[in-house]
């Protein structure tokens, strides 16, 4: 979702930004609980992936729009049929 639109309306997340790896995303999580909320990446300028697990309703979305970094697919990651795929982000 665009950067701009978003927005924490309470609390302060604790974020994880390997420092191992060159261009490394920025993961944000609940610093209680330790939930995902958020990753930032320089591959997506202006935009954050936001998880739509950490939302109190995330059936509103109605599934995925489309999936990346399909490379790091697990055997037991499912790709519903229809939804556009990419190995990594799209244009790169």
């Amino acid at each position: 979702m665009p950067e701009a639109a978003f927005k924490f309306t309470q609390g302060t997340p604790k974020g994880f930004t390997r420092q191992d790896l060159p261009n490394a995303a920025t993961r944000e999580f609940c610093p209680d609980c330790g939930t995902p909320i958020l990753t930032r990446s320089s591959g997506l300028p202006g935009a954050i992936i936001l998880k739509v697990g950490s939302l109190d309703d995330p059936a509103a979305f109605q599934g995925p729009q489309i999936i990346l970094q399909t490379a790091d697919a697990q055997p037991f990651h499912l790709v519903p049929e229809g939804v556009p795929a990419f190995e990594r982000f799209p244009g790169r």
